[in-house]
């Protein structure tokens, strides 16, 4: 084999790559779930959910 061909059938780095693209795929709904309950698609719900943690935290202390 030509040394650009083991270089090519190497596997060094594919773990990096494939935690990279899992990062991104999960940041990428994360914004879609985002832009949905800002606008108004949650009906509220991201305010009902911060209201909830902020009366918890406070309800802690």
């Amino acid at each position: 084999m030509t040394r650009l061909m083991k270089m090519l059938a190497s596997e060094k780095g594919q773990g990096t790559v494939e935690y990279f693209l899992v990062i991104l795929a999960a940041t990428a709904l994360a914004i879609i779930a985002l832009r949905w309950l800002q606008s108004g698609g949650g009906g509220g719900i991201l305010t009902d959910l911060f209201g909830r943690v902020i009366r918890w935290v406070v309800g802690r202390f």
